[in-house]
């Protein structure tokens, strides 16, 4: 349930935000107390989202305070602001309740009752209108789902459901009719004045009923602040400069105009007649750390039409003594959610999401007509001397498909989920370890079960051993999935690019074919070495191990000596299995194989994981 929220103010004075040569805010200023609606407007690439994104804890600034109540706000204190983002960020297969569910499983404590959380996503879908289309799909540019007006009111919806007591919004009214974005407003207004709560959002050009909706305003020209103050007093202000407003035009509409009529960058040319500064300095007052008023240089018109704006101070003053942190209890505690909660809900969540990517319809077509390729090719094939090279083609053949398969698939999957993922830890939803093991547990018997088919069918239809051979077979190609799974985590991790990531995969794994003894059992023997770096020359020496260690022995006379040069000159010496294996490049004993498999599955695991971190999602 949601909860009134004790009186705080937001102070943020002198932020300077610079990306190399370019300053993109320059000395901003303002506040935010509890009940508050704060618009900042601007026209485009004024510096709104950058100021939003300081606020929330983003991105860095150069210098500047900002502070909450007077003491910094740190990253304990931000985790009870919320942030919607100006974009819409969602996994695409889930329904519209099932993301808000998993919100508010994982981001309300565990102390509240699921029956309180199920209710509270009942009431805010029914206060953002969402309800005809809380069982569908959010869908993305291949599958339709909701429309633009809907996500970004799901969007809101999801940060609602965590109860912040600062909500930053970014272009909440962007892509909604005026009816829809009218409603919106009035939601967050009455959420601001009913919960005491903060809300600042940056708006592009609102109408004039929202407008009047706004407690305070912050304008924004190329970074510089060209007011801030009560949004009633805004028109009495530019009319005080010589600029007066028409009855009927809508106040946004007009402030825009002026904006961009003033910017900086027509202004700053060396005209002295022109603006001197949009902003001047904010010295805050030792009791009310307010801002003062910031006199003009000039007020009214210039010669040349030019207009100077000014800071003004705010109409209402609050006492320090009325305000308290309103960040108790739950800041003490980093996550809000215990791990195996976070664990269980985002294990579910990956489940719904990973289960139609890689249930596809076209990848189960594909690998059917495959087994049913192999399987007529090689259908109960003779378990002789003479088919050995048969089988390892077999082998090969079925290890390198899904590498490729499970390769691609995993690298996609972190492609699709990477923007949702940083938007959730950024908002400290859950921790890290609990949505790698996630992610890695609910995806295992996804990718596992298509091959097992294919193993299974590929197996007896070839004739290539016995009941214990077949258990033996299909653990080794478990193992190979899990560890070609465990290294497409680090391609996809560290390699931003899904390109770049999957041409990686298929390098290691085309290179391995002609390194570790596929294609070719005779190598340069400069670089017989090479297979053993290669990842399938483990569970391909294993699988032939295991196919081959019971083939009976077999006279040198009834084999080719330049296959299996054991028999040198004697063709009367007999070939045994060990033999047999030695002479395609399998030299080692299977455990040894086996083991290597799972030292380097681990491995690749704690890697996965650490690369993870490394890059904060």
């Amino acid at each position: 349930m949601e909860t009134i929220s004790r009186s705080s103010r937001l102070d943020f004075k002198d932020i300077v935000v610079s990306t190399g040569s370019k300053v993109l805010l320059k000395n901003v200023s303002g506040s935010a107390s509890s009940g508050d609606l704060l618009a900042i407007m601007g026209p485009t690439g004024a510096g709104k989202t950058t100021l939003l994104s300081v606020l929330a804890g983003r991105i860095s600034y150069d210098s500047g305070t900002i502070n909450l109540n007077g003491s910094p706000l740190d990253k304990a204190q931000r985790r009870r602001l919320g942030y919607v983002l100006q974009d819409d960020i969602f996994l695409s297969n889930l329904t519209l309740w099932e993301t808000l569910y998993f919100t508010a499983m994982t981001r309300i404590p565990d102390k509240v009752p699921k029956q309180e959380k199920i209710e509270k996503i009942h009431r805010i879908v029914d206060s953002l209108g969402l309800k005809k289309c809380l069982h569908t799909a959010i869908g993305d540019i291949f599958n339709r789902g909701l429309s633009g007006g809907e996500k970004k009111r799901a969007n809101i919806g999801c940060e609602l459901l965590a109860d912040p007591d600062i909500l930053l919004i970014d272009e909440p009214t962007s892509g909604l009719d005026s009816n829809t974005a009218h409603s919106l407003m009035i939601q967050l207004k009455n959420y601001a004045t009913e919960y005491n709560k903060t809300i600042v959002a940056t708006i592009h050009q609102p109408s004039s009923q929202i407008f009047h909706m706004f407690s305070t305003l912050l304008l924004l020209v190329d970074g510089e602040m060209a007011y801030f103050g009560r949004a009633s007093m805004v028109i009495d202000h530019f009319a005080r400069l010589g600029i007066v407003c028409s009855q009927h035009y809508n106040p946004a509409d007009f402030l825009l105009e002026v904006l961009k009529t003033d910017a900086p960058s027509n202004q700053t040319d060396g005209d002295p007649r022109k603006i001197q500064s949009l902003q001047e300095k904010c010295m805050p007052n030792d009791q009310m750390n307010a801002f003062t008023i910031s006199e003009s240089k000039r007020e009214g018109q210039t010669e040349t039409g030019d207009v100077e704006l000014v800071l003004v101070r705010p109409l209402h003053d609050h006492s320090l003594k009325d305000w308290s942190c309103t960040f108790e209890g739950e800041t003490n505690r980093r996550w809000p959610t215990s791990f195996w909660t976070q664990f269980k809900m985002l294990n579910w969540r990956s489940y719904k999401q990973s289960k139609g990517r890689i249930f596809h319809k076209f990848d189960l077509i594909q690998s059917a007509c495959i087994a049913s390729f192999a399987s007529v090719l090689y259908f109960q094939i003779d378990n002789s001397v003479k088919t050995v090279r048969d089988r390892m083609g077999l082998v090969s053949m079925s290890l390198i498909y899904w590498s490729f398969q499970i390769c691609i698939t995993t690298i996609l999957g972190f492609t699709g989920e990477r923007a949702v993922v940083s938007k959730d830890r950024a908002a400290g939803a859950y921790r890290l370890s609990a949505y790698y093991f996630a992610k890695i547990t609910s995806e295992m018997p996804l990718l596992l079960s298509i091959p097992f088919l294919f193993n299974s069918a590929v197996y007896w239809l070839a004739g290539l051993g016995g009941v214990g051979g077949y258990f033996a077979y299909l653990g080794i190609g478990t193992l190979n999935c899990l560890l070609i799974q465990s290294l497409a985590h680090i391609l996809g991790v560290l390699i931003r690019d899904v390109k770049l990531s999957m041409m990686t995969g298929n390098v290691i794994i085309l290179g391995g074919l002609m390194l570790g003894g596929f294609l070719n059992i005779n190598p340069p023997k400069w670089l017989q070495w090479a297979k053993y770096f290669v990842l399938i020359h483990y569970p391909y020496s294993a699988t032939m191990t295991c196919i081959l260690k019971d083939a009976a022995d077999v006279w040198c006379n009834q084999t080719s000596v330049d296959v299996f040069s054991q028999c040198g000159m004697n063709t009367s010496a007999i070939l045994t299995s060990r033999d047999i294996l030695l002479g395609i490049g399998v030299e080692l004993p299977i455990y040894c194989y086996i083991m290597t498999i799972v030292f380097l599955l681990l491995i690749f695991y704690v890697l996965g994981y650490y690369s993870l971190k490394l890059k904060r999602a």
